[in-house]
């Protein structure tokens, strides 16, 4: 814990807390209130609306008249948002910003704890509780307390285990990055890189900062002591179309970007025969809006086209009709096995025909 004698240099530290509203409900209600019980007073709270229809800004208005209200005429995704909660906090000359999301029951010593880390490390550029997941069932179970990045294999590994995580981020410290869940940084490093890239609206962007804080020569950490409760994830099979393409596309956009030329060519095929592996999944049970999502979520990758889901949106015809009559052909010549090809299209033609 913080020894006594440092409180009073941490109440000297000026922090905003950004946090996002999209139809929140009783959500934002219970992380303000837990937010405002914090033993770490020297903090203001702005709290962005992503054009909500619950009545939920009205509510957060009248139950905590100090919380600056921001409300856009659109959902602008957690990036772009966020973004103007960063913006807010430069023009206004706070030290540090904790991005926050309205999902979260805040324990009350966790924002000092990480203010603290921050102040006694310069090298250190972002800090992140420990999540547990918010459920009664599995209250004390880690949902998160940091990720690596698998740079060979292309995947984000996430820790679930604290002894874990710490040992990570000692060992590899050039690879270890952190959840925009509850995000503590300096104002100072945003003013150089930027925020979030608002064309990922969501999902990896806060993969994306933790890398462009890296490579400003900072480092980010987990704070083991400072705890914050996180709603649970959710099961992938059971998340919404817009989650799909969003996660699909993203993923694509990230890695292509962080990734040498050399190695972009092999990465877009195997990015490509993962993806349709899962659209093809997504047609063998009739989830044709799964389906629709992560072929998508391909299309716009491979355009380079970012933004929110529009759910109007479809692609032209023969897309899917060629894609997915023989996806695991596809995927095949993708991950260069002409041999398993040529056992296929050999299968199919000599597969007896259909008898009227």
């Amino acid at each position: 814990m913080v020894e006594i004698m440092n409180l009073y240099k941490l109440e000297k530290k000026r922090v905003l807390v950004s946090i996002l509203n999209w139809n929140g409900g009783d959500e934002s209600v219970a992380c303000l209130y837990s937010l405002f019980e914090s033993n770490y007073k020297s903090f203001s709270v702005v709290v962005i609306d992503n054009a909500s229809t619950d009545n939920s800004p009205e509510n957060i208005k009248c139950l905590f008249p100090q919380v600056t209200l921001i409300r856009n005429s659109e959902n602008r995704g957690f990036a772009s948002a966020q973004n103007q909660g960063i913006r807010y906090a430069i023009e206004k000359h706070f030290e540090y910003i904790w991005i926050l999301n309205n999902d979260t029951i805040i324990d009350a010593n966790a924002l000092g704890l990480l203010v603290y880390s921050l102040d006694s490390d310069a090298s250190i550029g972002a800090v992140s509780p420990i999540l547990l997941d918010n459920d009664n069932s599995n209250s004390n179970r880690i949902q998160f307390c940091g990720c690596s990045i698998n740079r060979k294999l292309r995947y984000f590994e996430q820790h679930k285990f604290l002894d874990e995580g710490l040992k990570a981020q000692s060992e590899n410290p050039k690879d270890f990055c952190l959840w925009g869940t509850a995000l503590l940084t300096r104002t100072t490093i945003l003013k150089k890189i930027g925020g979030f890239d608002d064309k990922l609206f969501a999902y990896f962007e806060d993969m994306d900062l933790s890398i462009r804080i890296i490579k400003l020569g900072f480092y980010n950490r987990i704070v083991e002591q400072s705890i914050v409760f996180h709603a649970g994830v959710n099961d992938p099979n059971s998340r919404p179309p817009h989650y799909v393409y969003l996660n699909t596309r993203n993923r694509y956009l990230f890695w292509i970007n962080y990734l040498p030329w050399h190695q972009q060519v092999n990465y877009t095929r195997q990015y490509l025969a993962g993806s349709l592996l899962l659209a093809a999944s997504w047609h063998d049970v009739g989830d044709s809006q799964r389906e629709t999502a992560t072929l998508l979520g391909i299309w716009d990758a491979l355009c380079r086209r970012g933004g929110g889901w529009v759910k109007e949106r479809s692609l032209p015809k023969w897309v899917p009709s060629i894609l997915l009559t023989h996806p695991y052909i596809f995927v095949n010549i993708l991950r260069g096995d002409i041999l398993g090809v040529t056992k296929k299209v050999f299968k199919r033609q000599s597969a007896p025909s259909r008898k009227d």
